[in-house]
């Protein structure tokens, strides 16, 4: 661990090591692993107003499973008043690429929504946050070329982030989102008539082959057989897409499979529509606070099963499970598609930022930056999402 004193907008720096002012003096740790800000992220996480992404359980396993084989190297940085009280923690990383040290969230492609966690007290503006980055950074025991801050809510739950700078451009997605409704027939009521009597119909179509079974938060054996579904669905649908090596399905099986092992906010839950023994579709999200964030789903290829829409059967099932637990938000992460916008009520801006702080990542930054507004241009444009998808694969 080092710690270390910064300046931040309000905040003077005193000769010796610090000096009070009338904000009080700030310093900044930077912690190489996630235990030792473990009690910083607890006493922030009571007030914090983050995702499940944000969680110590969901970051910690994704660390031991998919950041250590992509040799993500925990860059923790915590900030606090004179009494030692964590006023802000940035869940970092650094990660090597071409040739470049890259400092960004923890959580990787696996987190939808990346965020700060701050006590709202405090105050902390964008000014703050800079200067802390860069403080964190100069002092770090290898200095990153480059910050890449992507995937970030320029709001969430109704409170503005302020890490989301103004330089920051728009992600290459959206994210989607719902409040859910207090009871079963608020929720049923969003839909319409007809989308009503065409869901019951593919229900029943389903049930001709054998009963139908909806799980929900299942544990165990049972989850194991679910993350075996999940997987081997995916990879059917990634091959049926052009994108096999886009996603590491031996690390997503590691990650899923620490994340059962786990408890409470961060914790990961398997749900699934069965027709007879036959798994057809999944949905694993992980929760916080009254919040399900799906983080994968899957449904069988098979063309007399896709046609009855299994996996929009669970969505809707996994909703009404959701509201009659009281939860509160649901939301589908990033990345456009129509299924997702029959169930969400809201869209979710998402900001990606890039900012340089040695010479060579001065000198990447601009093609960074360019990468990114391409991949948006590319996202946005269906034509040429499977073109962009082969090209990922034979570059994995």
């Amino acid at each position: 661990m080092r710690r270390m004193v910064t300046e931040l907008e309000t905040i003077q720096c005193a000769p010796e090591n610090r000096r009070a002012s009338a904000a009080g003096s700030i310093t900044i740790d930077v912690f190489a692993t996630l235990e030792e800000a473990r009690g910083d992220w607890a006493a922030l996480s009571e007030k914090a107003t983050a995702s499940p992404y944000q969680t110590y359980l969901f970051l910690s396993a994704w660390r031991e499973t998919m950041g250590r084989a992509d040799g993500a190297r925990p860059f923790v940085i915590v900030a606090r008043n004179a009494a030692g009280r964590p006023l802000a923690l940035l869940p970092l990383c650094v990660e090597r690429h071409a040739g470049l040290d890259i400092a960004l969230f923890l959580g990787g492609r696996e987190s939808n929504f990346n965020l700060p966690l701050l006590d709202p007290a405090a105050g902390v503006t964008e000014t703050d946050l800079r200067g802390l980055l860069q403080e964190a950074a100069r002092r770090a025991p290898t200095r990153p070329d480059l910050i890449y801050l992507r995937n970030q809510p320029r709001r969430f739950e109704g409170v503005n982030n302020p890490l989301a700078f103004r330089t920051a451009r728009p992600s290459a997605s959206f994210a989607y989102s719902a409040t859910l409704p207090a009871t079963i027939g608020e929720l049923t009521a969003r839909l319409s008539k007809d989308t009503r009597k065409k869901l019951r119909r593919k229900e029943m179509r389903l049930a001709e082959r054998s009963p139908l079974c909806y799980e929900h938060c299942v544990t165990g054996a049972r989850a194991e057989k679910i993350i075996d579904a999940l997987i081997a669905q995916k990879s059917v649908r990634f091959s049926d897409i052009g994108a096999e090596g886009s996603l590491d399905m031996g690390r997503v099986r590691a990650l899923l499979t620490r994340l059962s092992a786990g408890a409470g906010e961060g914790a990961i839950e398997f749900h699934a529509l069965s027709v007879g023994e036959r798994i057809v579709a999944t949905y694993a999200g992980i929760v916080r606070r009254g919040r399900f964030s799906a983080m994968l789903n899957s449904f069988d290829m098979d063309a007399d099963i896709a046609r009855s829409s299994p996996g929009e059967l669970l969505l809707h099932a996994l909703m009404r499970n959701l509201v009659a637990r009281g939860m509160t938000h649901f939301d589908l992460g990033a990345g456009e598609a129509r299924y997702k916008n029959a169930v969400c009520d809201e869209t979710i801006e998402l900001c990606d930022d890039v900012i340089p702080l040695s010479t060579r990542g001065a000198l990447a930054a601009p093609l960074f930056s360019a990468f990114l507004c391409l991949k948006r241009y590319v996202k946005q444009n269906p034509k040429l999402t499977r073109l962009y998808r082969r090209a990922r694969s034979c570059l994995s």
